[in-house]
């Protein structure tokens, strides 16, 4: 999936109700939807073949979805620590920083794996590929549900938009890998 989709993920994750089991609860959730795409940085030091090679392995496997949501639990609770000179502050809870670091991090991988380009989860210690074939890299449809759900959990401060536009695109992603296998 494209950055887009993976944020939208992340905020109606957020939206659902899980952005206020603590402070920084939204913002956890839109960076670790997003965090697997570090690896996007070897583009800047290799040659295309090589960048695409690496695309999608290590960064999206087991041990880093073990790694990066214990290391941006760690910022973020740093980043709470730092915010808390204002009275008004509440320090972001270590626990439930993990938890949703934990819960954006996985929605990343499982997201790719739906689509064509697939995802190698088994990295390091496997390079084989895992392919949904269920929707496009670049799917305006699940943008459009996942940005109604966010907008208009924000506009009414209820969780269900955003469950509801989660529901759907759920249901969405199954036609769609129906339709795929079919």
């Amino acid at each position: 999936m494209d950055n887009l989709a993976h944020t939208l993920a992340g905020l109606a994750i957020a939206e659902a109700g899980l952005r206020r089991k603590t402070a920084f609860g939204a913002t956890t959730l839109a960076i670790t939807a997003n965090l697997p795409d570090i690896d996007v940085g070897v583009y800047l030091f290799g040659d295309g073949v090589d960048a695409l090679a690496f695309r999608r392995g290590w960064t999206h496997g087991i041990l880093a979805m073990v790694i990066l949501p214990v290391l941006l639990a760690v910022c973020m609770r740093g980043v709470s620590r730092l915010r808390r000179h204002s009275a008004e502050a509440r320090v972001a809870s270590w626990q439930w920083l993990l938890v949703l670091s934990a819960i954006g991090v996985w929605s990343h991988p499982l997201l790719d794996f739906l689509n064509t380009y697939g995802v190698r989860f088994l990295m390091p210690f496997s390079g084989r590929w895992f392919y949904g074939d269920a929707l496009f890299i670049i799917d305006p449809w699940l943008w459009l549900t996942l940005l109604i759900g966010i907008v208009s959990s924000r506009a009414s401060h209820a969780v269900r938009p955003a469950r509801i536009a989660i529901a759907l695109v759920a249901l969405y992603v199954v036609a769609m890998a129906v339709s795929s296998r079919t």
